[in-house]
């Protein structure tokens, strides 16, 4: 009865600390020192729970005090994770939390104390009254020491390294203080003794240890939600019986060298069959809680308001051709239009209400890439295809400037994670959300895990619309879905416009390819300065005499009566690979140049550019467009 007692202990403070780190991500702090480390000792915060190996495919520690997935560097949630925060809610959460584990240790220790030595099941709460300050005092060194190591680290490692060794010989210093009931400081003054005395008996202990947290550590690798549950359920068995097996030998050697060991006759809890069944029942029912609480699904229970739906488009960017043509500086997209919806409440944005940040959970049907496998016989055929889901992604957005001082909401430096659902995505998936400062524009940037979200997260100059760079590594992992109440065509072509203005064309390298594009994309600007380029470089033009404006109207009224669905396909064409056939033109061939002819198609017209390209270096010589 007293193991299961503490396996619950430990289980309900573990699945507290998951539900508010997830809890954080939605709040906007952090909770030290639950947080990822790359120290090899993880003292800040008083959090430090062992001393441990560690490599990234394993861990092998020394738990202490009261196992934690901490000590295994287990993640407490499978949702992606948020960028450490600092700022008062961090420090007001951390230490009211570095209070409660204080409190908790006393349970706990003073729990196994009574298993050990007084061979009773003794009263939780009696135990963290008695032993919390003790505790807390101690907790308080440990982040004293932690912060000092640290610092110790940077200016000179080995006098990081020598308090490291410091604080190990003291690390024995809370099984004195409840083993023989004495206060803080009688057992730090005993500690280095103890240490060096039993430093023999303690070392079997540590190597088994080792061996079982190095065993534990390798489920952290197995699938949400296997890896946090399974290393949550042995590690809070297992690290249990290491520390009660390791109390135990610190009270035998005690006793055998003729050291007092108080009795303690506090109130005896009492050996209920009934009770001990719950706690046996209440360690899988706890686990479970936890997976329930890493999985942020607890927050939907605070969703209870009704959200407008906002429809969507989708757009991907591509190897194409005018990404390579432009050095991979000028980014295209493939567009769809399918029943992409989106189910957001946003607060009133605009007339001069702009809160600092807002939080909330978004309803999404998109499109998520999944495995389909079908065997036939013994052969198995394994492909990648676009699978309608609906999700759910859990928000944060803050307030940011653009480059002209309009505001715009986005999850950088705020938080945006998809909530697991019936989706099975082929690799980890991130996320991030944009709105814009009136709440007229919203978009998803749904992205693989693996891939760097730099050149992703670029948003146009006057904060409208998020303008997703060409990824260098499979572009076709990177979706963007655009929401909006109504889908104009003129905003579409506000956003192309932005888009471009972050565009350069650096060489003259195929830059026809480029000029069929900006034609595409109805970008009058992006045009005149192209033909500007090819006339410095003494490239023959001959081309209507517009500026950007006029360009712009003229190349719009080409789309002029166009619903938006065919409006995407023909702008798509611009994001291919062959997107424009280049058909030689054998009749205009001469000796010295060969000319081509290629078509941008519109809906109310083509636009004809011809080219010719010297056949000595296969350099532009001439560009006509509406011959």
């Amino acid at each position: 009865m007293a193991y299961s007692r503490l396996i619950v202990l430990v289980l309900l403070f573990e699945v507290f600390i998951t539900a508010l780190i997830v809890a954080g991500y939605y709040y906007g702090f952090s909770v030290y020192p639950y947080v990822s480390s790359s120290s090899s000792v993880n003292l800040i915060g008083g959090g430090a729970s062992g001393w441990e190996t560690r490599s990234e495919s394993f861990h092998a520690t020394l738990p202490l005090y009261m196992p934690s997935l901490q000590d295994l560097k287990a993640g407490y949630t499978s949702l992606q994770r948020g960028e450490p925060l600092w700022g008062a809610a961090s420090v007001l959460v951390s230490a009211a939390v570095l209070v409660l584990q204080s409190f908790v240790r006393g349970m706990f220790l003073g729990g196994v104390r009574g298993w050990v030595v007084d061979r009773r099941v003794a009263p939780f709460w009696a135990n963290g009254r008695r032993y919390f300050s003790e505790m807390l005092a101690w907790s308080i060194i440990q982040f004293l020491a932690g912060v000092l190591m640290l610092f110790l680290s940077a200016v000179f490692f080995p006098l990081g390294l020598l308090l490291l060794v410091v604080m190990m010989i003291y690390s024995i210093t809370p099984y004195f203080m409840v083993l023989q009931d004495v206060t803080l400081g009688d057992a730090l003054a005993k500690a280095p003794g103890m240490f060096r005395r039993y430093f023999g008996a303690m070392l079997p202990l540590a190597l088994i240890a080792m061996l079982c947290t190095f065993a534990i550590s390798l489920t952290r690798m197995m699938p949400a939600p296997y890896g946090y549950a399974v290393p949550l359920l042995l590690h809070s068995s297992i690290g249990t019986l290491l520390i009660v097996a390791l109390m135990f030998t610190l009270a035998s050697n005690l006793k055998k060298d003729g050291d007092s060991i108080p009795k303690l006759q506090p109130v005896v809890t009492s050996h209920n069959r009934l009770i001990a069944i719950i706690h046996v029942l209440l360690i899988p029912t706890l686990v479970a809680g936890g997976v329930y609480a890493s999985s942020g699904k607890h927050l939907t229970l605070f969703d209870s308001a009704r959200k407008p739906t906002y429809e969507g488009i989708m757009s991907r960017s591509n190897f194409s051709d005018v990404y390579y043509a432009s050095e991979q500086r000028y980014t295209a997209y493939e567009w769809r239009s399918e029943d992409y919806k989106l189910d957001m409440k946003l607060p009133e944005l605009g007339n001069e209400r702009q809160p600092d940040e807002f939080r909330g959970i978004a309803d999404i049907a998109w499109e998520i890439d999944e495995e389909v496998r079908t065997t036939s016989g013994n052969t198995t055929s394994i492909w990648v295809e676009p699978m309608k889901r609906k999700s759910r992604i859990l928000y944060r957005l803050v307030r940011h400037g653009s480059n002209d001082g309009s505001v715009y909401y986005s999850s950088d430096n705020g938080y945006a994670a998809i909530l697991p659902g019936d989706e099975k995505p082929r690799e980890p998936l991130f996320v991030r959300i944009f709105v814009d400062g009136n709440g007229e524009n919203v978009f998803v940037l749904k992205y693989s895990a693996r891939l760097e979200s730099s050149a992703l997260n670029r948003v146009s100059a006057d904060g409208r619309f998020l303008i997703p760079g060409t990824s260098p590594l499979n572009p076709m992992d990177v979706h963007s879905y655009w929401f909006a109440k109504h889908h104009e065509p003129d905003a579409i072509f506000d956003m192309l416009a932005a888009k471009n203005l972050e565009s350069y064309m650096p060489t003259l390298n195929r830059s026809q390819i480029a000029l069929a594009v900006a034609l595409q994309e109805g970008d009058g600007r992006m045009v005149v300065d192209l033909l500007d380029m090819l006339r410095n470089h003494e490239i023959h033009v001959k081309s209507p005499d517009w500026d950007e404006e006029e360009w712009t109207e003229q190349l719009r009224d080409l789309y002029k009566g166009t619903e938006v669905g065919m409006l995407l396909q023909y702008l798509t064409k611009a994001g291919e690979q062959f997107g424009y056939a280049e058909l030689q033109d054998s009749e205009s061939s001469n000796e010295a140049v060969d000319v081509f002819r290629m078509d941008v198609p519109f809906p109310n017209g083509n636009i004809l550019i011809t080219y010719s390209l010297s056949k000595e270096d296969g350099l532009l010589k001439s560009v006509s467009l509406y011959e």
